[in-house]
C-alpha cells in the first residue's frame, strides 16, 4: 500500500500485506503483547461461564460427541463445529465487556480476534505461533482501519458501532493467517469481509443485552469470508473504500482516507490496552481515578458532590451520561457515574456489581452527586477527578497517575491476572500462573493450540 492507493487496488494490497503476517518479523515486545492479549481473552471467557448471554449461547449450540475432532467452548469444554464454537467462544470472552481495547478504531479486538485465531489454529491443528500470528494480524488490521479514529467517529456519528462493523474484516485477517491463504485469496477474505458487517449502537444506548451477539457475528463473519476465499469464492475489490463500499455506506466517507494508504504497522499491537474493570473501554480513565482515590483511602459518606473532566468523545458515547435508573445491568456497565461510584465505594469493579448491585443505596446515592464534564484537554486515557466533602474540603485525583500496567499488561500482569481469573472459577492456585509461564516461553511456540487449551478448559 502506497499514497498511489486507489479504491480498487486497496484490497488487493491489504491482501497482500496480510498474508506476509505468516512470515513477517516481529519484535519480542509485540509477541509479549500479543501473548498477554491471548492470556487476557481465554480468562475472560472462563469468569463469564454463567454469564446469561454465554448460557443461552451455549445452549444455542450443537454439542458434538466429547472425542469429536473439533474445537471447544471455552467456558465449558463442549465439542462444536468450527463457526458455532467461535460464536459462542466470542460472545464469553464480551459478555462482561472486560475486553481489550484498540484506541483508533474504537474496536474490542480480544472478542473478535483471539476466537477465530485460537479457534482454526485448534481446529487444523496448529501450533501457538501460528495463533498467534494470526492473532497480530487481526488486531493490527483493525488498527490501521480505524485510521487514527478518523473511520471510528465517522462510523459513530451514524450510530454504527465500530466492534462489528470493523471487526468482522480483522477476523478475517486473523483466519486467513492462520490457515495461511494465500495473498490472492486472503484479499478475498477481506472483501467479503468488508460485504457482510455491521452492527448498529442501539443497544448501549437502551441497555439490552445482543451488544455480546455483535461481536461474535463480526468474529463468525471473518471466519466465514476466510472460509469462502479459501474455496476461491470471490470478493468484490471496491468493498472498502469503493461506490456503495463499506467506507461510503456505513461511514459516510467519500475518500480514501489518508491513514488506509499507509502500510500496516508493526507495533499496532502496542496500542492495544487492557480494561481490567468490566465497563465500557470510555469509562477506564475515570475507575482509573476513582481506584487511586479509592486505594488512597476515602470516606465515601462523606461526599456531598463528585465531578469528573473526561474526554468529550467519552462524556458523549452512548449510554456513559446516562445515572438510572438501572432497570438492566448494562445500563449501569456504561454508565460512568455508576462505574465511578461503584470503584469510590467498593475498590473494584466486576460484572457482578453492575448485575447484583445496580440498586444499592451506597452507590445510587454517590450517582446523584456526580456532574460529567466533557473536556477538550489531554487524551482519552486523561480524566480528573474531584471529590468535595461535606466540611468543605475536596479531593482530586488525576488517571494519568496510575501505574501503566493496569492497562497495559507485560507478561508477569497478564500471568498474574490470568492465574487470579481462574481461581475464581475453582481451579487449584497457582494454575494459572503455570499456564501463564508456559505460553510466555519460547518453547510455547512449537505447542499446538490444543495442547495449550487443554491446559485451561474445562474437560
Amino acid at each position: 500500500m502506497s499514497t498511489s492507493t486507489t479504491d480498487d487496488t486497496l484490497i488487493p494490497g491489504l491482501g497482500e500485506s496480510v498474508a506476509g503476517f505468516a512470515t513477517r518479523t516481529f519484535s519480542p515486545a509485540v509477541r509479549e503483547k500479543a501473548k498477554a492479549c491471548l492470556l487476557d481473552a481465554l480468562g475472560l471467557a472462563q469468569i463469564a461461564r454463567d454469564e446469561a448471554t454465554t448460557l443461552a449461547m451455549r445452549d444455542a449450540t450443537t454439542a458434538l460427541p466429547p472425542d469429536a475432532a473439533s474445537p471447544r467452548l471455552w467456558p465449558y469444554g463442549i465439542r462444536a463445529v468450527l463457526s458455532e464454537a467461535v460464536t459462542a467462544n466470542a460472545v464469553a470472552v464480551h459478555a462482561h465487556f472486560h475486553d481489550d481495547s484498540d484506541p483508533h478504531s474504537w474496536c474490542h479486538p480480544g472478542s473478535l480476534i483471539t476466537p477465530v485465531a485460537v479457534g482454526v489454529a485448534e481446529a487444523t491443528g496448529a501450533s501457538v505461533e501460528r495463533a498467534v500470528r494470526g492473532l497480530i494480524a487481526g488486531y493490527t488490521v483493525l488498527n490501521w482501519l480505524g485510521d487514527h479514529e478518523h473511520v471510528a467517529h465517522a462510523l459513530i456519528q451514524r450510530g454504527v458501532r465500530t466492534s462489528p462493523a470493523l471487526g468482522t474484516i480483522g477476523a478475517a485477517a486473523a483466519a486467513s493467517v492462520v490457515l495461511g491463504l494465500s495473498a490472492a485469496r486472503t484479499a478475498n477474505a477481506l472483501a467479503i469481509a468488508a460485504s457482510i458487517t455491521g452492527g448498529t449502537l442501539a443497544p448501549l444506548r437502551c441497555g439490552s443485552d445482543e451488544w455480546r451477539a455483535q461481536n461474535a457475528q463480526a468474529a463468525r463473519g471473518g471466519l466465514l469470508a476466510a472460509q469462502l476465499a479459501q474455496r476461491d469464492v470471490v470478493g468484490a475489490r471496491t468493498a472498502l473504500a469503493g461506490p456503495k463500499g463499506l467506507l461510503q455506506a456505513l461511514a459516510g466517507l467519500d475518500a480514501v482516507p489518508p491513514g488506509w494508504t499507509l502500510p500496516l504497522r508493526d507495533d499496532a499491537m502496542l496500542d492495544i490496552y487492557a480494561k481490567p474493570w468490566a465497563t465500557l473501554g470510555d469509562n477506564m480513565a475515570a475507575v482509573r481515578a476513582a481506584r487511586l482515590m479509592h486505594d488512597e483511602g476515602i470516606d465515601t459518606s462523606r461526599i456531598t458532590r463528585i465531578e469528573i473532566r473526561i474526554w468529550r468523545a467519552y462524556a458523549e458515547y452512548p449510554g456513559t451520561q446516562y445515572k438510572g435508573p438501572f432497570d438492566l445491568p448494562v445500563q449501569a456497565l456504561a454508565s460512568t457515574a455508576f462505574a465511578t461510584a461503584a470503584m469510590l465505594v467498593l475498590g473494584d469493579l466486576e460484572y457482578d456489581v453492575s448485575l447484583h448491585r445496580r440498586h444499592d443505596p451506597a452507590l445510587l446515592a454517590l450517582v446523584g452527586k456526580t456532574q460529567i464534564v466533557p473536556s477538550d484537554e489531554g487524551t482519552k486515557l486523561d480524566a480528573v477527578l474531584t471529590v468535595h466533602f461535606e466540611d468543605g474540603t475536596s479531593r482530586v485525583c488525576h488517571a494519568a497517575d496510575a501505574p501503566r500496567t493496569w492497562l497495559y499488561h507485560d507478561a508477569a500482569t497478564s500471568t498474574r491476572i490470568f492465574g487470579q481469573r481462574l481461581a475464581r472459577c475453582g481451579r487449584q492456585p497457582g494454575t494459572g500462573e503455570a499456564i501463564g509461564a508456559t505460553l510466555f516461553s519460547d518453547a510455547a511456540d512449537a505447542m499446538p493450540m490444543a495442547q495449550l487449551l487443554d491446559r485451561i478448559i474445562p474437560a
